[in-house]
């Protein structure tokens, strides 16, 4: 549940922005991770509903308000993630938080 600056892909087209993430899992030559956004007010209610508000953004080494952007993960390369320093981490409280979100607002098929 650290926080790392990662180059995470566009859904829509192949370009990618450079910003904060969350990894979620290391599996292999990859990380599969969450992208972290603080774009929201302008978003749709869909959209809105994928996003975790994030408590504790200060301590978790963000300069704003941000949201954990739940609607997919992506699996980047391990030397692109772990070449740099983590900028901080979920507190236990967040890490709960988007537990009991994720349970809440995702229905996973089997």
């Amino acid at each position: 549940m650290e926080l790392y600056i990662v180059n995470v892909p566009f859904d829509e087209n192949n370009n990618s922005k450079v910003r904060p993430a969350l990894v979620v899992e290391i599996k292999g030559k990859y990380i599969t991770i969450f992208k972290i956004t603080n774009q929201y007010i302008n978003k749709s209610k869909n959209i809105k509903q994928a996003y975790y508000p994030i408590i504790d953004w200060i301590i978790a080494g963000l300069k704003q308000a941000s949201y954990v952007d739940t609607h997919r993960t992506y699996n980047i390369r391990k030397t692109a993630i772990f070449k740099k320093q983590p900028i901080g981490k979920l507190t236990s409280t967040d890490v709960l938080g988007l537990y009991h979100f994720i349970q809440k607002n995702h229905s996973f098929k089997k």
